[in-house]
């Protein structure tokens, strides 16, 4: 089974509510990660001083978007530089002392946890998803199964081949496939897209997020397929004309970066 959570080059948070937040947006969230990072490294490696500090970052912290979907405040960074996101009360990063207890969440369910995408991805996609670079990005492209997939499947229409992972290692294809991802980030606040596999109901609560699947396909163009699959809802203020050049512009440069790179040995 693929694990999605800590991989090589990127991290998510969002099963600990990293976007389930009434303020969307990459600065609020880094923000927040360092707020929470500092207040615990300087907590004694107790479970009542945990418990204490966690009281306090939630009572300081993001209003939560959904009702049921808690925002847990020992996600924060778990390098100096901020690349990598993470439990901070995790055994692998006190030393040995579980105390994920103290969060928002009991150990059992941090440990058996698994978000939707787990059951659709396979380990490739896993790792073309990492193009997405940054742990911000990571999340929200790797919680979000048709949008990914929708992205890899435009740019396999526009160059004649699918995407595999030695095209990755074309650094010019590599940093296009991230900036065609990146249009995630470019999604007014409260956007179904910025959701995942989720949506705000009425009411607040989580609700399936459904893709169009018919205008993905009647889609006549690969932008469309894109499109269709971003969660760029007008009622959030997108302006769609603007997202679809965007997306265009950036289809096209990953069109022509597509570099040959060889084959492994053995394949045809």
């Amino acid at each position: 089974m693929i694990h999605l959570c800590q991989r090589a080059r990127a991290s998510c948070g969002a099963c600990c509510g990293l976007y389930a937040r009434t303020d969307q947006g990459r600065e609020v969230a880094t923000a927040e990660l360092w707020r929470r990072t500092r207040r615990l490294a300087r907590t004694e490696r107790t479970e009542a001083a945990f418990r204490q500090a966690a009281a306090e970052l939630s009572a300081e912290g993001p209003e939560a978007l959904f009702p049921s979907v808690k925002i847990c405040p020992l996600l924060g960074f778990l390098d100096a530089a901020g690349t990598r996101v993470g439990c901070l009360a995790h055994p692998l990063t006190t030393g040995g002392f579980d105390l994920r207890q103290c969060g928002t969440y009991d150990v059992t369910t941090c440990e058996s946890f698994l978000c939707r995408s787990h059951a659709f991805l396979d380990e490739e996609e896993a790792q073309l998803a990492e193009a997405a670079g940054d742990w911000y990005l990571y999340g929200l492209v790797v919680t979000d199964v048709r949008f990914l997939r929708a992205v890899l499947a435009a740019v396999a229409m526009r160059t004649g081949e699918e995407v595999e992972l030695r095209h990755l290692d074309h650094p010019p294809f590599r940093r296009a496939l991230g900036a065609l991802l990146e249009v995630k980030e470019l999604l007014e606040p409260g956007s179904d897209g910025l959701f995942g596999a989720f949506r705000p109901g009425r009411a607040g609560e989580p609700r399936p997020r459904r893709t169009d699947h018919e205008a993905q396909a009647l889609a006549g163009a690969p932008h469309d397929l894109v499109l269709a699959s971003l969660g760029a809802d007008p009622r959030s203020g997108n302006d769609l004309d603007a997202l679809e050049g965007e997306v265009r512009r950036r289809l096209d440069a990953c069109a022509a970066a597509f570099g040959p790179s060889p084959r492994p040995v053995g394949r045809r």
